[in-house]
């Protein structure tokens, strides 16, 4: 048997064993492994991945009233491990967004997701959030909503890639030329098992807008604004208009940024429609996201995880989606049919109900079929379907991720919300800027906590896991000319199988994903 589970004797380990699993009939590396390969997160929420320990301190700032200030108590109350429905699981959002109105929080909060994210190996990132849900009008508007993110995430990406060069300095003696916390951070470089090497390929990021599928006037003062100019409208319409003004406003946005060295100034990548999914359908946004595609904007949308198939179908076909965040309801043809659609029942659901199984069987098949040739990617997020799935039982190995990777589709593992999911095992102080995990029992977190939780739950091969990383970075949306783009994910392959050997995982092939293709 190969023992792939030796760490490697370099600046990256300490005197620890690695864990491992057995797999296959090999021993497939855990956690530091995980760790020290290039990841992408495609699928994070800003405000669901706070640190509990701001969203308490801000709203102590801010004078916001929370059910308590006490971190345990509140988790307890507000974030629980599990949740009866989507709609309990978007209740604590609330408490979040009354405290993200102000640049100064927004450029805080952006800043931690980020750096969290750096700080186990996330080398790219797609943070999400709907920006009206933070704007106040007349005082902060969408576009200073976003540029505040941005600022945030570009402090953090700036000094995670100054980690990675300090990380090729440590064994030089450089002591003079540095300053005082520069040296503490070589320190602890030095000492502490972390991600961070001159080898790897930068960080980067993209922002993706969200619009909301559903909305009331309490759920920010922009949207209670939006609803007093359009009392007496159908409320689907209202939905429908404010999707084409955030859509708008990001077109506005995008016509003015500029390019750097192949590198927007502005990287808004994307636009989304989330929150409740059963009674409101796509088709109330499809304007909006026909300005997108027109503007050339990518489009991902929630489905498939609180509606059948046929929320899947509707994101592709009504707006245009190029990924679909969760999808887990793809393979389950014997719900076709049910939940509401706008106004009632839609006219397709009905058509739907007279199907015959066989043909609900053949509709789901066609659908998958067509994910998989389009290579759609389908952002999975285990540990949040956990809490809003009761069907799972508890169990991965009942989620549908098992049978979308049988069938070859496009997969990537995503965090969604570190907070709210429980994905965030362990943050340090927020006043330390350089806070990477000081023991391995804390190397669990984000989207090493989704693939440990994958590998163990899917029995995936070495070459499997290599090919569903590396879908991560081929279905991003990053902001960089398409040969950039490509030659940086060329970097990315070439890190990971650095990282490979360093670990002794050799001989593997593709496990026919072909992870030699780049595009």
């Amino acid at each position: 048997m190969s023992n792939l589970g030796r760490p490697p004797a370099s600046a990256h380990s300490s005197a620890e064993s690695l864990e491992t699993n057995e797999l296959n009939g090999c021993s497939v590396p855990d956690r530091r492994f995980l760790l020290r390969i290039p990841k992408a997160d495609l699928h994070t929420h800003l405000d669901g991945s706070i640190r509990i320990s701001t969203l308490i301190d801000l709203a102590e700032q801010q004078k916001v009233d929370l059910p308590s200030y006490d971190e345990t108590e509140l988790k307890q109350e507000v974030f629980p491990e599990t949740y009866s429905s989507l709609e309990e699981y978007l209740r604590g959002f609330g408490y979040i967004t009354s405290v993200l109105r102000t640049s100064e929080a927004l450029e805080r909060v952006a800043y931690e997701v980020a750096f969290d994210a750096y700080d186990v190996g996330v080398r790219y990132i797609e943070l999400r959030f709907a920006p009206q849900l933070h704007a106040i009008p007349g005082k902060f508007s969408i576009e200073e909503v976003i540029c505040s993110v941005n600022r945030g995430m570009e402090r953090a990406t700036r000094e995670a890639d100054e980690l990675d060069w300090l990380s090729g300095e440590i064994d030089k003696d450089t002591t003079s030329d540095h300053d005082t916390d520069t040296l503490r951070k070589l320190e602890k470089l030095r000492k502490e098992f972390h991600p961070y090497d001159d080898d790897a390929p930068n960080h980067h990021y993209g922002i993706i807008c969200c619009a909301m599928r559903f909305f009331l006037p309490e759920f920010s003062p922009y949207y209670e604004s939006f609803w007093e100019v359009h009392k007496g409208e159908d409320p689907h319409r209202v939905f429908g208009l404010a999707s084409v003004a955030l859509v708008t406003a990001v077109n506005s946005a995008n016509s003015t940024r500029v390019q750097r060295d192949h590198d927007y100034i502005l990287p808004i990548v994307a636009i989304d429609v989330a929150g409740a999914e059963s009674g409101y359908p796509a088709s109330d946004h499809k304007e909006a996201f026909d300005l997108a595609h027109q503007a050339f904007l990518n489009k991902t949308v929630h489905a498939g995880e609180a509606y059948g198939p046929e929320s899947i179908f509707e994101a592709i076909t009504d707006l245009h989606a190029e990924r679909i965040g969760h999808g887990c309801n793809l393979f389950k043809w014997d719900i076709i049919g049910e939940g509401e659609g706008r106004g009632g029942r839609s006219k397709s659901s009905r058509e739907k109900e007279e199907m015959s199984d066989d043909q609900k069987r053949a509709y789901v098949e066609g659908l998958a079929r067509y994910l998989g040739t389009m290579r759609t990617c389908i952002e999975v997020c285990l540990s949040s379907n956990l809490q809003t799935m009761p069907e799972l039982k508890g169990d991965l190995r009942n989620h549908p991720a098992g049978k979308m990777i049988c069938e070859g589709l496009a997969v990537t593992f995503c965090t969604d919300n570190t907070l709210v999911s429980h994905t965030d095992i362990l943050h340090c102080n927020v006043k330390n800027t350089f806070h990477f995990c000081s023991h391995s029992n804390a190397i669990i977190s984000s989207v090493v906590q989704e693939l440990t939780k994958a590998v163990e739950a899917f029995d995936l091969r070495p070459g499997q896991l290599r090919n569903i990383v590396f879908n991560g970075f081929k279905r991003s949306f990053m902001a960089k000319r398409y040969r950039a783009k490509r030659e940086y994910n060329r970097k990315v392959i070439s890190y990971y199988k650095k990282v490979e050997r360093e670990f002794g995982i050799i001989g593997f092939g593709s496990d026919h994903e072909g992870t030699n293709h780049i595009n």
